[in-house]
């Protein structure tokens, strides 16, 4: 099951989100990207991301995965970047990348920015990656709890980006899947609107994934849709 949304929102005149699928014999590769940066940067800037990081998985599985989508952000890292230093119109775009390849029952992950990556697993939702934002960082410290980072006005400030700088530091992660499991891709443009205990409800109430989908971007474009919404959602055969 493989299920995906890119809605522009309610007031941005671009879709500056991204996201990419590659479905291999024995893997499957999934990204999503936001953008950002004036004019079009950040739509250019997540395009880029996300064909590199499709053009070096190919269709063959690495020897390490993760080293390679690791190495694959960095080059987009220093493709956006140098683009960005040579092109006025395209001084300081970024985009976040958040990426998953599921294989021989793993799923490894590379991530940078505040995109973000669900597990739904025994009717639970839990989130595997951490945000580079600055209110995460007030969470960290302690002086501001998770509820408070919701409606911090200063909420969607990020702290590291592919393409803003010379070098970028990726995090990465490691799940042993289960086929029952229910993965989550979205940007920040979902999680500003709705809480993980509400996307866990509309995803396990929804028996075709393509109508949870559909609903949670409705919901945060009722709620206001100031963003780009975009989801990629995978499972049951999906996982390799």
């Amino acid at each position: 099951m493989i299920e995906r949304i890119s809605d522009i929102g309610n007031i941005r005149e671009l879709n500056e989100d991204t996201f990419g699928v590659l479905e291999g014999k024995y893997f499957n590769l999934f990204i999503i990207c936001d953008g950002m940066g004036g004019h079009n940067a950040g739509e250019v800037a997540s395009r880029m991301a996300k064909d590199t990081i499709l053009d070096a998985m190919g269709h063959d599985l690495h020897d390490s995965p993760v080293e390679a989508l690791v190495a694959a952000i960095k080059d987009a890292n220093q493709k956006i970047f140098e683009c960005s230093a040579s092109e006025k119109t395209m001084s300081g775009m970024g985009t976040t990348v958040t990426t998953a390849v599921s294989y021989d029952g793993k799923l490894d992950i590379a991530h940078v920015g505040d995109s973000s990556l669900y597990i739904i697993r025994d009717k639970e939702i839990k989130k595997i990656t951490k945000d580079h934002s600055f209110v995460q960082e007030l969470v960290d410290s302690g002086r501001i709890t998770q509820e408070d980072a919701k409606h911090h006005p200063n909420k969607n400030i990020i702290t590291r980006a592919v393409g803003t700088n010379a070098e970028v530091a990726v995090d990465t992660y490691r799940l042993i899947t289960r086929k029952d499991d229910v993965f989550i891709l979205c940007t920040d443009g979902l999680t500003d609107y709705l809480s993980d205990e509400e996307i866990l409800n509309e995803v396990t109430s929804h028996e075709n994934k393509k109508d949870s989908i559909a609903a949670l971007a409705e919901i945060a474009k009722e709620r206001g849709g100031k963003d780009n919404i975009t989801l990629v959602i995978f499972g049951g055969e999906a996982l390799k």
